[in-house]
């Protein structure tokens, strides 16, 4: 007959894996001195014998949020989905730690970055710097949310939001206004399953409304500390090597930020002269002038139920992490005119 919890403690848990009692304790409270291997023998003791630890080495749960950086820079998206984390953890008897893991030759690796931080579980935004090392945190069965990336695995999930169908809506609108030669601007299509699908709506829309695109209609990826810097960059490359497009769709609102100034400065006057729209939804977007038509993702509650999805999980009021894709909506302010 299995052993009912109160039957089972820590040193019988400890004799079934063959370590010491600190070694057990040191893996119920994700403590970093523990090798792989010995923290998966003794976790499937636990699971085995159904062992719940006692107040002695119980603690409260640690969500990490971890910020993937390629860059120097937290930009505006990453703030928003951070308000929502803080939205559902606050004052709540959630611990939530922001784990700022930049990419590069010597850091180390995430899992060790998330152990030595003591998550038992993490919300990762953007996916795509640690795409590579994703496989570490399922073969260690770490509970994960992904935002804004589809991958999947044991104990992974993921929050989105609809990037093709809200990049349709933009691209449908723009014509609807008369706009038929319309630039892109990309943003980094490595990894990134979100900006291919708006590039490829974008491409999709044109060809169901019978225009045929002109390849210098969609410029690549500029990389520069700042996102607005890339939209500013490859709005005068648009305009340099297509000069008769009469809009502009930006990928994301900080680079359409960019795409303003760059049409300004080129002496054409927004949106009489070219319309530019963006995509993110960002609250400073209304106070751009002209105010930033633009397609608008949750992006605080997908912050808000990335951490909920790990929380109810962690306490057993979930068993699997979900796979969830939330939808976008149009706003329409003053960057966007009718053809004349």
């Amino acid at each position: 007959m299995a052993r009912h919890k109160k039957d089972i403690n820590i040193r019988l848990v400890a004799e079934q894996a063959g370590v010491s009692v600190a070694t057990v304790s040191r893996v119920v409270n994700n403590r970093t001195d523990v090798s792989e291997t010995v923290r998966r023998k003794v976790s499937e003791v636990i699971e085995r014998f159904n062992f719940a630890p006692t107040k002695s080495v119980e603690r409260r749960v640690n969500i990490g949020i971890v910020v993937a950086l390629d860059g120097p820079l937290i930009n505006d998206y990453i703030t928003q989905i951070l308000d929502g984390v803080a939205g559902y953890s606050d004052g709540g008897n959630l611990d939530v730690t922001v784990v700022l893991y930049r990419v590069c030759p010597e850091a180390k690796t995430l899992l060790q970055t998330i152990r030595e931080r003591r998550c038992d579980a993490v919300v990762i935004v953007p996916a795509e710097p640690v795409a590579d090392q994703l496989d570490d945190l399922r073969d260690a069965e770490i509970p994960t949310m992904l935002i804004n990336s589809d991958l999947t695995g044991p104990k992974m999930g993921y929050i989105g939001n609809e990037s093709y169908s809200g990049a349709v809506k933009a691209m449908e609108y723009l014509i609807a206004c008369g706009h038929r030669r319309i630039g892109f601007l990309c943003n980094s299509l490595v990894n990134s399953n979100n900006h291919t699908q708006r590039l490829q709506a974008y491409k999709d829309v044109l060809a169901r409304n019978g225009i045929a695109g002109d390849p210098a209609w969609i410029v690549p990826h500029h990389p520069t500390e700042q996102t607005a810097d890339a939209g500013f960059d490859q709005c005068r490359s648009l305009l340099k090597h297509a000069p008769g497009v009469t809009a502009v769709f930006c990928t994301n609102d900080e680079m359409a930020m960019g795409a303003i100034k760059a049409c300004w400065e080129a002496g054409l006057r927004v949106p009489d002269d070219i319309s530019v729209i963006g995509f993110d939804g960002l609250p400073y977007g209304k106070y751009l002038h002209p105010a930033l038509t633009t397609v608008r993702q949750p992006l605080t509650e997908l912050g808000a139920g990335a951490v909920r999805y790990l929380d109810e999980f962690l306490k057993g009021q979930r068993t699997v992490l979900p796979e969830e894709t939330l939808g976008t909506e149009l706003v329409i302010r003053d960057s966007v005119t009718t053809v004349k």
